[in-house]
């Protein structure tokens, strides 16, 4: 082994020493520490290094106890690591910050970029799915005439998304009467829940001073957004990367690739099933191998992430990559992303 990976494993240990001293006041043993570590040293190995970091005064052994406690040296040289730590894990959220700094504007700008970054960071599948339709925002709508009984409707979100719908109504319209519907939902239902509007107009509807003019209009907006919301723009998901699987050993099988590129193309739902599965709580969640849920992923792990907009979560995003995937790495970029975009998404001014 070389130095470089043998200085490595010995902060490794002495953080572990460090960390259950301080949790339990006690000696650590080298079976404690093996624990510690998965089982994937055995305890010969970490008492040879015990030896070593002893040597170097950075722990002792307290009385004729079997187990080790750090010294002031040792914890110097934890306090110095786990610093060094942050200020790398700053220095990489402050590069990929700049990554937005640019030009992005609109929602699917951000998607693209994000999974862009993940897989170019990660060099596996990033995946991002919209925020639901409860957590879509009306900015804007315009209606436009399309033939005798069908209309374009065509909605700006609360992220500058522009989203079209062919909508086809009980009757003809006139286009003074179009003009009429889209001014009074952007009058009286600018930066309201797109999926609430419908529920929302029949109500003032179902009121006692709503006048003929009126009621025809909510009419023609609830058909509208009875049909937006059919249609639904929640769980669109996007990827990109999944190329990368074929660098990796584990994925030599062509059956087995064929299988994953199946998933992404014609499992869509599937995939956005398993990014929504924790979707309300936001939290980082880990799924490896039969925990995604899907027998053509037995392989992969996932690693998602809530995003948030008013500090609320309104989708997710993540990582698809092997089961040996950098586990440490993936949450930290992950996490990382995900309070990116979040700020990211909280600069849109739905008012505007």
């Amino acid at each position: 082994m070389d130095s470089s990976r043998k200085d490595h494993r010995k902060d490794i240990v002495l953080e572990h020493i460090v960390e259950a001293h301080v949790a339990t006041a006690s000696p650590v043993s080298s079976k404690m520490v093996a624990a510690r570590m998965g089982g994937n040293v055995s305890s010969a190995t970490i008492r040879n290094v015990m030896s070593e970091l002893e040597h170097h005064g950075l722990i002792e052994q307290p009385h004729t106890s079997a187990g080790r406690i750090p010294t002031n040296e040792g914890y110097r040289r934890y306090v110095s690591m786990r610093t060094n730590k942050v200020r790398q894990r700053k220095k990489e959220a402050e590069r990929l910050a700049r990554e937005y700094t640019l030009r992005v504007e609109t929602i699917k700008e951000i998607i693209e970029k994000t999974t862009f970054l993940i897989s170019r960071e990660l060099h596996n599948a990033g995946v991002m799915i919209w925020p639901g339709m409860d957590n879509v925002y009306l900015r804007h709508l315009e209606l436009v005439k399309v033939r005798s009984e069908v209309i374009l409707a065509v909605l700006v979100t609360m992220t500058n998304a522009v989203k079209n719908y062919l909508i086809k109504l009980d009757s003809g319209i006139a286009v003074s009467e179009l003009e009429k519907v889209a001014r009074y939902v952007n009058e009286n239902y600018a930066a309201s829940p797109i999926a609430r509007i419908s529920d929302s107009m029949r109500e003032t509807l179902d009121g006692d001073a709503v006048s003929d003019e009126t009621g025809k209009i909510l009419r023609t907006a609830i058909k509208v957004f009875d049909d937006v919301s059919k249609e639904s723009l929640s769980n669109d998901i996007y990827w990109e990367g999944i190329d990368n699987f074929m660098d990796e050993p584990e994925f030599s099988d062509i059956s087995f690739i064929r299988g994953l590129f199946q998933v992404f193309s014609e499992k869509k739902r599937e995939l956005a099933d398993i990014l929504t599965r924790d979707l309300s709580s936001g939290d980082i969640k880990v799924y490896v191998g039969e925990e995604c849920g899907l027998e053509m992923m037995r392989g992969c792990s996932m690693v998602t992430c809530g995003y948030f907009f008013r500090g609320k979560t309104v989708g997710r995003m993540g990582v698809v990559g092997p089961t040996r995937m950098d586990y440490d790495r993936a949450l930290r970029t992950v996490s990382c992303l995900s309070d990116l975009i979040s700020a990211k998404l909280d600069e849109f001014d739905v008012e505007r």
